[in-house]
């Protein structure tokens, strides 16, 4: 349903276009016409992100026609697609972490940002750990990647063991079997998006635009390439990431 939105909304931009030009037939459409367009576009101080999506909806148009036999051969052919602007994804700066600490208003909370920080585990692996999974006096943690499939290795350093060794403390009762991170409310497994709702909160107390669940595995990765990781071994362990935060000086100890 959204797919056919975006064609509609993307392609009935184009038509209106090709109407002012006294474009009205597609034999009439030529590469010549399309490059006019996108130039029209580029003109416009658009996007790169959006003038790509219009001309990537021009393209599989096209080259519908040309499966049904209504064009011989795509115009879109002797077109190049416009260029895509890179952008420098964020990472969180020492003062991020700072505020971002400061903004939490449980150790449950710090336990889990530190976490995120000190293993580079995704959101949805966070939630599925249990207490077995993780042993605090090596710093190993087992996450499990489902039925059928063979669990990784992760780590994390002293302040986040110490840490989660405080949350536990506050929490009582922490048995093997149960999750690691629990609902404050129900006591039960936490959910994704309650930890997407808590870093709206923390992005809201600390002020820290950035402050996301995904923003916290890149600046793991980008703290391993500080700390002189080869960038090849950092690819390899972006499915299995297996290193730990206890050479990172930036990251401010957990307070007392």
């Amino acid at each position: 349903m959204a797919t056919r939105e975006f064609y509609r909304l993307k392609l009935g931009l184009f038509v209106r276009w090709c109407d002012e030009q006294g474009v009205t037939t597609l034999q009439q459409l030529t590469a010549h016409d399309l490059r006019r367009h996108l130039v029209s576009l580029s003109r416009r101080e658009l996007s790169s992100q959006y003038q790509n999506n219009l001309a990537r909806a021009i393209r599989a148009f096209l080259n519908c026609c040309v499966r049904d036999e209504l064009l011989a051969v795509s115009p879109f052919n002797k077109v190049q697609m416009s260029r895509l602007e890179k952008k420098i994804l964020a990472a969180l700066s020492a003062e991020d972490i700072q505020a971002i600490l400061r903004s939490c208003t449980s150790e449950r909370d710090k336990a889990m940002c530190l976490f995120l920080l000190d293993s580079g585990v995704r959101v949805s692996e966070l939630v599925t750990l249990n207490v077995a999974d993780v042993d605090l006096n090596t710093g190993v943690v087992l996450v499990q990647l489902g039925k059928g499939q063979k669990g990784r290795t992760t780590y994390i350093g002293a302040r986040t063991r110490k840490q989660v060794k405080r949350y536990f403390v506050e929490r009582g009762k922490v048995q093997p079997r149960k999750p690691v991170f629990v609902s404050e409310r129900h006591k039960g497994r936490l959910r994704v998006d309650s930890i997407v709702q808590l870093m709206e909160r923390l992005q809201e107390r600390s002020g820290v635009a950035h402050c996301t669940c995904h923003t916290f595995r890149r600046t793991f990765a980008l703290s391993c390439l500080r700390n002189g990781m080869n960038i090849y071994v950092l690819a390899r362990l972006a499915m299995q990431t297996s290193t730990s935060y206890n050479s990172r000086p930036y990251l401010p100890k957990p307070s007392p």
